[in-house]
């Protein structure tokens, strides 16, 4: 079989066009697992599901080779494809997970064997291709205090939250959980001693779900009102905010504490921060400000340490929240996380007509909406390692989560319908039960014809 005619199956198999395979060539002195034909290591980068290495001397490295890559814990390709020069004639190999069926259907295609490889555990970002933790933490290091905004499911808590176990998680045996405030540090006292893994572990962070009762008691400091020997006294007590901005101090200008604000603007934001609208502007930091409420043992005035990251979550969707002050919002670099269908192709890298199903259904759910009030994309990811349950899970995912938002969309003129027209069919929340019948029928019949 001739290279162009592997090629061209490949293509018809894996639906990718023939023009967009990267196919690497060596003679096999040097191979680069991490490197056989996606141009990008970072997981939310455009990936295609099949790589192609053509061994024109050393064969049983490319199988190396092939098998190092599928190892990795990044989440493509699916499948790659070995090519070698056999007496003028060209071979295939074909290496991919036992359960990718992109690999399957390659092996089937080109009469070999699928030489399965396990697959590595990934963590899958649902976050927009455009802003991913290693972006997050290089707009904190240039401005400490940033805000992601966008729609709902668009993956902004996910990229913070993803940011903090990307680097706490750089040594040995910590955890997420092991690192959060809340786990290192009497959450009464807020203390720290000198020998305190606070102050050695990479990171540490918390994060508080903003609302509207949430206010400058819960976040700087409070006043609590406490019985002693049936008298009534006053305590007062540090909040959150000045809690951390203490640790940052304490470990020093080169070890970053994280605070995640999530929905940031549920709450008033400018009447939660108090005075600190002043202390956490970039240019003020190390800055002190005299608090309003003084109590004994507490400081009177208190500065946040350029260390200390303020990360908020922004949703520009619902119109009933209000907008961020000016003074509040010139502290903050704002960094948009928009409902991006480039996350919908990573998240079904192994399935192509899975990928073109939920792409078409996330076009269809946005028609004539605005980018800041699309549906995010998230809502179209759902689990396919069962291609099976897959057609139920996402019509039950689109009718009770996608749907009802259209409604309101409909309800407030943001859009001329709450419906859904694909397959040349129209579907509609407004029987619900009737709806996920018809849509999960749609979808299966989709699914099964782009299958073969």
């Amino acid at each position: 079989m001739r290279k162009d005619e592997i090629l061209s199956i490949i293509s018809r198999v894996a639906n990718v066009p023939l023009g967009e395979i990267v196919s690497k060539e060596r003679e096999g002195r040097q191979i680069k697992a991490n490197a056989l034909f996606e141009g990008s290591s970072s997981p939310n980068s455009p990936r295609v599901s099949v790589g192609v290495f053509f061994a024109t001397k050393s064969p049983e490295l490319a199988v190396e080779g092939a098998i190092r890559r599928m190892a990795l814990d990044v989440s493509y390709p699916e499948a790659i494809v070995a090519l070698f020069d056999v007496e003028g004639e060209q071979r295939a190999k074909v290496f991919g997970y036992g359960d990718s069926v992109v690999a399957k259907n390659l092996a089937t295609a080109l009469s070999v064997d699928l030489e399965v490889i396990a697959r590595p555990a990934v963590s899958v970002s649902k976050s927009a291709t455009g802003i991913d933790a290693s972006a997050l933490r290089e707009a904190l290091e240039t401005s400490p205090n940033v805000i992601l905004q966008g729609p709902p499911g668009t993956g902004k808590t996910s990229v913070a939250i993803e940011l903090a176990r990307a680097m706490v998680e750089t040594v040995e045996g910590l955890t997420l959980d092991r690192c959060r405030y809340g786990a290192l540090v009497d959450g009464a006292r807020g203390k720290v001693s000198e020998d305190d893994t606070a102050l050695s572990v990479p990171l540490v962070w918390e994060i508080a779900q903003m609302h509207p009762s949430y206010g400058y008691d819960d976040l700087v400091r409070r006043v609590r009102p406490t019985s002693e020997d049936g008298d009534l006294q006053f305590v007062v007590e540090d909040g959150l905010l000045i809690k951390l901005c203490a640790l940052a101090e304490a470990r020093g200008p080169d070890a970053p504490v994280l605070l995640i604000l999530d929905e940031i603007n549920r709450c008033n934001l400018a009447a939660t921060l108090g005075e600190f609208i002043f202390a956490i502007d970039p240019g003020h930091r190390s800055q002190p400000v005299r608090l309003q409420y003084q109590g004994a043992g507490l400081r009177p005035s208190v500065a946040v340490p350029p260390n200390l990251w303020i990360v908020g979550t922004m949703n520009t969707a619902d119109r009933s929240i209000a907008l961020v002050d000016h003074a509040v919002r010139r502290r903050f670099r704002f960094v948009d996380v928009p409902a991006d269908i480039n996350a919908i192709d990573g998240w079904y890298v192994s399935d192509a007509t899975m990928r073109e199903v939920a792409r078409e259904l996330f076009l269809a759910a946005n028609d004539g909406v605005d980018p800041p009030m699309m549906i995010g994309h998230s809502a179209f990811l759902v689990d396919s390692s069962s291609s099976k349950e897959w057609p139920a899970k996402l019509a039950r995912q689109i009718v009770y989560n996608v749907m009802p938002t259209l409604a309101e969309y409909e309800r407030e003129g943001l859009r001329p319908s709450a419906g859904i027209a694909w397959m040349g069919a129209d579907f509609d929340g407004f029987a619900p039960v009737t709806c996920e019948r018809a849509l999960r029928r749609a979808i299966a019949a989709r699914t099964a014809d782009g299958a073969h």
